[in-house]
């Protein structure tokens, strides 16, 4: 009899995971043996088979990158932030992590979550996603941030280089080789308009086949901004944000009420990126 009233209930009451939820819903749960570690301004939670001097020299990292941020928007954490470091992308996945993306800020537990990889790739990465961490604690935790603003500040940060002598983080030491894709497009006429690109949302932005220009594109306007206007249009439009403004605010302060002044900063962004120089920023 229960066999046959399972079969009577209707189908659709069974909720569609994606293929990533189901290999979660196979996969075991892995016992995670923790290990804690405290900088400055960061809190750890890591895999203990992790070298301590590893979380160390990755705990020196954001304390230095935190620096930046601080430098350039002028507040400062009043608790300290969560770390998640996990050793494989099990662990990793179990934590809630996107296989595809080696690293993540989780709002709902206000935690940078980020998997093991070889520092090349780890310090770039935790540069960009502790500076979601940073935004989000900065206009206290609002839900309102542009992607676009998000991203391309957050690409902006990732790309920071350290001077050849000193070893220190230098704001104008920026990579700019990704952005042969923008100057390509720019060429070509196939860039993103840019109203289209400030009022992309999550799904937009993330369109497959245009996610990397979107990235790229967005990286560009906030490199056009840091570099060209001392970066003080992008603090203005932080600064609209934390005061709980709102986004149209924001823009205004970015782009004039109405965003009169829209078409004027895209033809100054495309004259700056076209002209710009793409030679190789040391560490």
């Amino acid at each position: 009899m229960r066999r046959f009233i399972t079969l009577l209930l209707p189908i659709t009451f069974a909720p569609l995971l994606s293929a990533q939820e189901e290999l979660s819903k196979k996969r075991e749960q892995i016992k995670i043996d923790w290990g804690q570690y405290e900088t400055k301004n960061y809190s750890f939670d890591f895999e203990k088979v992790i070298p301590l001097s590893t979380v160390k020299t990755l705990g020196q990292e954001l304390e230095d990158i935190l620096e930046q941020y601080v430098r350039l928007f002028g507040e400062k954490p009043e608790k300290k932030l969560k770390v998640k470091f996990l050793d494989s992308g099990n662990t990793y996945e179990q934590e809630g992590g996107d296989p595809s993306h080696p690293g993540h800020y989780n709002p709902a537990s206000r935690c940078l979550v980020i998997k093991q990889m070889a520092f090349l790739d780890l310090i770039p990465t935790v540069y960009h996603e502790a500076f979601h961490q940073y935004l989000a604690m900065y206009t206290g935790f609002s839900p309102g941030i542009p992607v676009w603003f998000n991203e391309g500040t957050a690409s902006y940060f990732e790309q920071m280089q350290r001077e050849k002598g000193t070893k220190k983080l230098n704001p104008r030491l920026i990579d700019k080789r990704k952005l042969r894709m923008v100057k390509d497009a720019l060429a070509t006429r196939t860039e993103i308009p840019l109203e289209k690109l400030i009022d992309a949302n999550h799904q937009e932005f993330h369109e497959k086949d245009k996610e990397g220009l979107y990235y790229t594109q967005s990286f560009a306007v906030i490199y056009f901004l840091m570099q060209s206007n001392a970066g003080k249009p992008v603090t203005s439009f932080m600064k609209e944000l934390k005061g709980g403004n709102g986004v149209d605010a924001a823009n205004s302060k970015l782009f004039g009420p109405d965003r009169k002044n829209l078409k004027k900063v895209e033809r100054q962004f495309k004259e700056y990126t076209a002209k710009l120089p793409l030679e190789v920023a040391g560490r």
